[in-house]
């Protein structure tokens, strides 16, 4: 049992991240939570019911961006090494960014749930590992492919993924200057009936700078979600197998440090003793082994003529001089009775 399609695992990461923005923001401003000009993706998965469904598509997101991040880890270790025999420290520097991966996802999941106008630092702190950490991953993978020789995919796989990077550093770093910097909200906001979100009307002053952050999350977004799609173009002749689950011991009773699975044989007691899970105060069983049988056949009574053929003349040789050997033992000796060779005399007692 086995995937055959996993390119279909970063294809769903993108899928499920893209419905979890629309659907968020079409809920949002259906309902006149947040203003129809750009809003923060996190804006508009704030308050419910759109809070509810862009928790749950993002936390799915978040799993299948894990999945992205570690299938993409060991394709580059079956590549490398197992069919190509490079050497170096690219599997040092894989891990690593298996690690950047992991915590980049793990921020998404942050970032869905716990929203901004709940525990605002640790939605920051979400946004802060799913961008930076996703940032810094990114640009790792596209130096990766770069160097590495031979190359997993076409030389514009890696040039598409370093535009994508390139665009993802200048509005990273615009997000961060013209959000919740220049684009705040006003200091005289009050929280209200929106659940404290402030609606844009568009006569601020600053609402250049803060339409601009906006688009800065949204592009970086989108840049994210194209780079782990371009993940496909890699995974689609790549399967993988199911894992593995080897039993080592198994409980049955008492506490699981004293729970144990140890058969022990010998064959001079004549017993067996299977222990299973047993406490201290409890004796194991022991089984007796049953002796195998023992047949004996006695030939030494059977009355067979011996004749020695000749090889080459086929004329008895029991009393020749000449020390020729007789015929080795063949077929015939154990089915004709009348032939009978030197060996058969040594035979008294057969054991099974």
């Amino acid at each position: 049992m086995g995937l055959n399609r996993v390119w279909i695992i970063p294809f769903l990461t993108f899928i499920f991240s893209t419905a979890a923005f629309v659907v968020s923001y079409s809920i949002a401003v259906s309902l006149n939570h947040v203003s129809a000009i750009w809003p923060y993706i996190s804006d508009s998965g704030t308050l419910p019911p759109e809070s509810c469904i862009f928790g749950q598509l993002l936390n799915v997101a978040a799993l299948f961006l894990a999945a992205t991040v570690y299938l993409r880890h060991r394709q580059i270790v079956e590549f490398y090494w197992h069919h190509h025999q490079q050497v170096g420290k690219w599997r040092s520097i894989s891990c690593v960014l298996l690690f950047l991966g992991y915590t980049s996802a793990f921020g998404v999941s942050m970032v869905a749930n716990f929203q901004e106008s709940n525990v605002i630092y640790v939605h920051y702190t979400g946004a802060l590992m799913a961008f930076g950490c996703g940032l810094i991953y990114a640009w790792a993978q596209t130096v990766f492919s770069y160097l590495m020789n031979p190359k997993l995919a076409k030389p514009v796989v890696s040039h598409c993924r370093l535009v994508l990077c390139i665009i993802s550093s200048i509005f990273f770093c615009s997000m961060i200057i013209f959000g919740p910097i220049l684009g705040k909200q006003p200091n005289s906001f009050t929280e209200g009936s929106h659940g404290g979100l402030y609606h844009w009307t568009g006569k601020e002053d600053n609402f250049a700078e803060h339409v601009f952050g906006t688009c800065s999350e949204w592009v970086l977004a989108i840049c994210f979600q194209l780079y782990i799609l371009s993940f496909a173009i890699e995974l689609r002749h790549a399967y993988c197998h199911a894992p593995k689950l080897r039993l080592v011991a198994y409980y049955c009773e008492g506490s699981p440090s004293e729970s144990a699975l140890s058969i022990q044989s010998n064959i001079s007691e004549k017993s067996v003793t299977c222990c299973s899970g047993f406490s201290k105060g409890k004796k194991p069983k022991t089984y007796p082994i049953q002796k195998p049988p023992v047949f004996k056949l006695d030939m030494s009574q059977n009355d067979y003529s011996m004749k020695e053929i000749d090889l080459f003349g086929g004329h008895d040789r029991r009393n020749s001089d000449d020390g020729r050997m007789p015929v080795g033992l063949d077929t015939a000796d154990f089915v004709n009775p009348a032939r009978r060779s030197a060996f058969d005399e040594s035979l008294q007692s057969i054991k099974f």
